[in-house]
């Protein structure tokens, strides 16, 4: 009795591993509409609505979660823990060296310290994003009939935008037209891998009678 079902106890295993091989791969392609079809659409009637905006944010902190998570973040220094619970210790009668004022004193300066440090470098970077993020670039209106200046934040997947020469890119765009004869643009990616040799692109094959 223990062979047979251990024999089926293995049948069952090699079964629910050939059920795994055969699981069909998920689909990582994505459709993506073209927005001048949707430009006063609002809610469900923009099939381009699930995706993610164009709006850049690298700032760790607001202005109400600041506090609390920047003295989270330093409390997690061993070090920092160990110098508050000794002055802490010093609010102790039995235990106490010298005034407890005193022992608090620098722990909390260089609480402090690193606080404004740290909101000093959340603030720069909060700078940063907004420059970048209300930077302009061209993107077609249906309604005007001609591409209007937009800011970085405000382009959407499935928006067309047009590149001028030694233009920055807004977003991860696909090549649709070229005024190049050979349908073909060079960027540079210095600021991505650090290389200064400019790529060279070319025209999606399905749009070279465009």
């Amino acid at each position: 009795m223990a062979r047979e079902s251990e024999d089926t106890g293995m049948a069952k295993a090699s079964k629910a591993k050939r059920q795994r091989k055969k699981k069909p791969k998920e689909n990582k392609t994505r459709t993506v509409h073209a927005n001048i079809h949707y430009d006063n659409a609002k809610g469900e009637e923009n099939p381009n609505r699930h995706y993610a905006n164009n709006k850049i944010k690298t700032t760790k902190y607001t202005v109400l979660s600041f506090l609390p998570k920047n003295l989270f973040e330093q409390f997690h220094r061993f070090a920092n823990v160990y110098f508050v619970f000794i002055a802490l210790l010093n609010f102790v009668p039995v235990v106490n060296a010298f005034q407890p004022e005193l022992a608090l004193a620098p722990v909390v300066f260089i609480l402090s310290v690193t606080a404004i440090k740290d909101l000093w470098e959340d603030y720069r970077r909060h700078r940063s994003d907004k420059e970048i993020n209300h930077m302009d670039c061209l993107v077609y209106s249906r309604e005007d009939k001609r591409y209007m200046e937009k800011y970085w934040k405000e382009v959407h997947v499935g928006d067309f935008v047009r590149l001028r020469c030694n233009e920055i890119l807004p977003a991860d765009v696909l090549l649709l037209s070229s005024s190049d004869p050979d349908r073909l643009c060079h960027i540079e990616t210095a600021t991505l891998d650090g290389e200064t040799n400019l790529k060279q692109r070319q025209v999606v094959r399905s749009f070279f009678e465009l």
